[in-house]
């Protein structure tokens, strides 16, 4: 009884103390507290990590067993890393980052910095943007933002631009891994989904020396969640107008259902996932199904032809045929293990499945299935001052003629990327970090198009060393001189240089950045032999890759409320590959054309004001000429953005309301066809214009905790719509209201 009288004692003085261990988070303005911060612990000495969230009162209880490396992190705030013992209690100051400047980045130099160290001028779209604006695909979130990017139509789907380049030059990564499959040089923009982006982070320029071929116009890397807590649970939907209904009242005998069926969809977009986080082992399972109806448009009037160099004139009669939008419907599947097998070696595991119909007008009974599989991983190990990552990862891409009444598909086209590397970071202090390796590219393609009535297989093989050196030479000024070897099966060896210089002064950065770029002629430039209608297309063995060299100067300037920046480039290419008629427009072939330039200034500017107010505004001018005088490019030389955005937050209500605009300047163009003048069939030239035009979006996004998100929108507010539909138009169906909901369980009932 008596040692149970001194036990009691200090056995609850243990429990008290555990009881009052409590982080408080408070804002350093205001002194109110910060709910939903998240707080991460990972114990020195064994690295056990622990997770929780700040509740309404801004606290959490103090979850280290030892002493411990403690991170708060909230979206809008600069992140504190410290060091804690068990049983303390402690209140944190966050500080604003109106901006985000602290949040890491990857893509510019393939190791991570804050994006304010950051060499190049990187644009992030973080997954809150896209939360509070209910975007639900990769397109629009790069349309609403991104200046000097713009996506048109082509005849085989959508095409984007990019500071003048097109697809072929544009690198789309996920998680900084290749997507295997194109048409038209354009990646299947529908497998990249919204639902689990963490962020997405935009490089223009020359990336070359980092990534290789394709990178010469700039890289678009996102970047996928990870699961934060120890379960978490989301669903959520996304319902929107339907675009247009094509049949009405058939019954399901009638031979016209199945048709119709596949072409009056209802759109939407579903989603359900699932995550663990129980130190060590780390899963999240992502299930994302969509579907979107077709639709048609018509132009509004003829067209006149007022022909260059010969006196004719043609006016031609308002278009009865309109340009069909296909529909479709499509499902994914994404996994990704993560294990922590001691503390100086992780393994990371991950692979996806998708599936998509594509739905067209032509009533043949036939329609465009595609398949995909992803799977690969990596394997880290750390040390102090040294990692190594060796990494393999395979994807395939399949499209087949899906016979609706046989129920059977054909394989048509099959692409195929495998990609190990081997990647090693060297710190020397905080002044110097050397990375450097080794990576192997195989690329396959099966296809219809190489021999006429055969499906034949064609693949390139490339082997690459690559070093960056990242120094600080003082506190302000920052060199990263880095190369490529590239040494390809058929054009044999190239490599590629890169130059970045930062210098910072008490408000400004200033940046400069000169680059190599180059792009590997892909299998179906070198080998195609294509009959296709009257004409053929055809490759050539003997292309040479194209080139081009890159230069860019910026100036960013941050204080208090306002974050601006202006930057300038220049870039020279050589060689670049395009499809050129001849023999009368029988044959389109790929030849290496002459050398060009592109030129242009871009400036974007964010701005906070009365506390709740923000205002984004971005603008891009571009000039591209031959030395003939021909255009690069079908890209606007004019376009912008515009966000105008609301955001109240009280305890653990929150309101953001959303106005943007995306603006395509005028364009002007040469075309040239072939038509009958005074007896003869000759090729003619006559001028087009199309007018600038611009599309507002509204969307008003509310939380609950965090877990309940509703979102309200119209998309393309004033109902606009081309006057004649073209490769060189809006294709947007009108104006369409949508609605979205996301319920994040692990969040509302923490």
């Amino acid at each position: 009884m008596k040692y149970s009288l001194i036990i009691f004692p200090i056995f609850s003085s243990i429990l008290v103390k555990s009881q009052n261990s409590i982080i408080t988070v408070i804002d350093n303005e205001t002194e109110l507290p910060l709910s939903n911060v998240e707080v991460f612990f990972q114990d020195i000495k064994t690295s056990k990590e622990n997770f929780k969230i700040t509740s309404n009162n801004g606290t959490v209880t103090n979850l280290s067993t030892g002493k411990s490396f403690i991170t708060l992190s909230l979206y809008g705030y600069k992140a504190i890393v410290d060091t804690i013992d068990n049983g303390k209690s402690i209140t944190y100051k966050l500080r604003k980052d109106i901006f985000d400047l602290n949040q890491i980045v990857i893509t510019a130099t393939r190791t991570e910095k804050s994006l304010k160290d950051a060499p190049v001028i990187t644009q992030v779209i973080t997954a809150k943007d896209i939360a509070n604006r209910g975007l639900t695909n990769v397109k629009d979130v790069l349309e609403q933002d991104i200046p000097g990017l713009e996506f048109q139509r082509g005849g085989f789907g959508v095409d984007i631009k990019m500071q003048g380049l097109e697809a072929k030059n544009i690198l789309i990564l996920i998680d900084g891994e290749r997507l295997a499959g194109e048409s038209g040089y354009n990646v299947d923009y529908s497998r990249l989904n919204t639902e689990n982006v963490e962020r997405i982070e935009i490089v223009k320029g020359a990336a070359s020396a980092l990534y290789g071929s394709q990178a010469m116009g700039g890289v678009i890397n996102i970047i996928t969640k990870q699961p934060k807590h120890k379960i978490e649970i989301s669903l959520g939907s996304k319902i929107f107008e339907t675009n247009e209904i094509n049949y009405q009242n058939l019954s399901t005998d009638d031979y016209s259902y199945t048709f119709k069926n596949n072409l009056d969809k209802i759109n939407y977009n579903y989603f359900a996932s699932i995550g663990l986080n129980l130190n060590k082992f780390k899963l999240r399972t992502d299930f994302i199904r969509k579907s979107f109806d077709a639709y048609q448009l018509f132009d509004k009037y003829g067209i006149t032809k007022n022909y260059i160099d010969i006196d004719t004139v043609a006016h031609n009669s308002l278009n009865p045929f309109p340009t069909g939008v296909d529909g479709y419907e499509d499902y994914s599947v994404n996994q990704k293990i993560s294990y922590k097998i001691n503390n100086k070696l992780e393994l990371n595991i991950k692979g996806s499945y998708y599936n998509h119909n594509q739905y067209d007008f032509v009533p043949d009974n036939v329609f465009q299935n595609f398949e995909d599989y992803s799977f690969g991983g990596n394997l880290i190990y750390n040390l102090d001052n040294f990692s190594l990552i060796a990494s393999c990862n395979s994807d395939i891409y399949k499209k087949f003629d899906f016979f609706e009444k046989l129920n059977e598909k054909q394989v048509n086209y099959s692409n195929t990327i495998i990609n190990p590397r081997l990647t090693s970071v060297f710190n020397f202090g905080k002044k110097q970090q050397i990375t450097a390796g080794a990576e192997y590219l195989l690329e396959k393609l099966l296809s219809d198009k190489f021999v006429n009535g055969e499906i034949v297989e064609k693949e390139t093989k490339t082997s690459i060393l690559f070093i960056q050196n990242d120094i600080n030479l003082t506190n302000k000024l920052n060199i990263i001189l880095g190369g490529r070897l590239d040494i390809h099966s058929a054009f044999g060896t190239h490599f590629s240089p890169k130059l970045s210089l930062m210098y910072k002064l008490k408000k400004v950065t200033l940046r400069g950045n000169y680059a190599n770029g180059f792009r590997s002629p892909a299998l179906k430039e070198l080998y195609m032999e294509w009959p296709i209608a009257w004409f053929v297309i055809k490759g050539d063995e003997n292309l040479k890759p194209e080139t081009n060299n890159y230069l860019s100067a910026s100036a960013e300037y941050t204080y208090s409320f306002i974050n601006t920046s202006i930057t300038a480039y220049k870039n020279w290419l050589k060689n670049k590959i395009d499809g050129v008629w001849s023999n009368n427009q029988t044959v389109y072939q790929y030849v290496n054309v002459s050398e060009s330039e592109l030129m242009g200034i871009e400036l974007i500017t964010k701005v906070k004001f009365l506390k709740h107010f923000s205002l984004g505004t971005a603008y891009s001018y571009l000039y591209d000429k031959r030395p003939q005088g021909e255009l690069v490019s079908s890209a606007s030389p004019h376009s912008g953005t515009l966000k105008l955005g609301y955001n109240f937050r009280k305890n653990a209500y929150d309101i953001n309301v959303n106005f943007s605009s995306n603006y395509i300047g005028e364009k002007n163009y040469e075309v040239s066809e072939m038509i009958e003048y005074r007896g003869e069939n000759i090729e003619a030239v006559y001028p087009v214009h199309f007018d600038g035009y611009t599309i507002f979006k509204f969307a008003v996004n509310q939380q609950y905790k965090n877990g309940l998100n509703i979102t309200l929108g119209i998309d393309n507010i004033f109902n606009y719509t081309a006057d004649i539909v073209s490769f060189n138009t809006s294709t947007s169906p009108g104006r369409k209201a949508f609605i979205s909901f996301k319920i994040d369980l692990h969040k509302f009932y923490k």
